[in-house]
């Protein structure tokens, strides 16, 4: 029976595409040159392009390939500024899940990769679903900073901040459900035979090469837990 819920952060219980164009939209102004448009960059991240390939193309297409290293500088300045986090939006119908987990007194515990912890408290807190969960977990709570955008990278955090989670509650992996949105989170759940569902995500890309457990929305993940609580 599961009794320990791990919620992954970005693009599982948020949705990070307002955020995402903001984050090319406001480094292009700044710089007084156009931003690639929404199509091209749902397009190009449904192909699993990081930020980095997609502005590339577009200043080369511009023929302002010089700028690209500004531009990189620049959207890191955006996504750091605590007033990005104003771009996040909830997923759809993540209250009644978090109601039902609250209501079925099984923990639930929110894990990240990103490096700035505040900033999703905050946004926590601001959307006003800080209460519900127990606790949470980030690179910091590790011991260790690395470049999260590297994918061997993103695999250690994610599997590191698993084996934190089951030594600090001194429990059995069998007895937690992980769910994420990616390979990385599926690998690292695998590593630690922790049973994963697989967020599907209409705006990256999906992982389809992968036996995964999948939900399609908020609702399904809700009737999942409720099938996994009854066992």
């Amino acid at each position: 029976m599961i009794t320990l819920v791990i919620l992954d952060f970005d693009d599982t219980i948020t949705d990070n595409r307002l955020l995402d164009f903001k984050a090319f939209e406001t480094p292009c102004k700044n710089l007084g040159i156009s931003p690639p448009s929404v199509k091209m960059i749902s397009s190009s991240r449904k192909k699993g392009l990081l930020a980095r390939d997609i502005m590339q193309k577009h200043l080369r297409k511009i023929k302002k390939s010089y700028l690209l290293s500004d531009f990189l500088s620049k959207r890191d300045t955006f996504l750091s500024d605590s007033k990005s986090m104003y771009h996040l939006q909830l997923k759809k119908h993540i209250i009644p899940v978090l109601v039902l987990l609250k209501r079925k007194k099984i923990k639930c515990i929110l894990c990240s990769a990103r490096k700035n912890k505040q900033m999703v408290k905050s946004f926590l807190k601001y959307s006003k679903i800080d209460n519900y969960f127990f606790t949470t977990y980030f690179m910091h709570d590790v011991g260790f900073v690395i470049d999260n955008i590297v994918r061997s990278n993103r695999i250690l955090i994610k599997t590191s901040l698993l084996k934190q989670i089951i030594k600090d509650e001194h429990i059995d992996p069998q007895r937690i459900l992980y769910v994420g949105n990616s390979s990385e989170d599926f690998e690292a759940a695998t590593r630690l035979k922790i049973s994963f569902v697989y967020m599907e995500n209409h705006y990256l890309n999906k992982e389809l090469g992968l036996d995964l457990n999948r939900v399609d929305s908020m609702f399904d993940l809700k009737q999942k837990i409720q099938s996994l609580v009854l066992k």
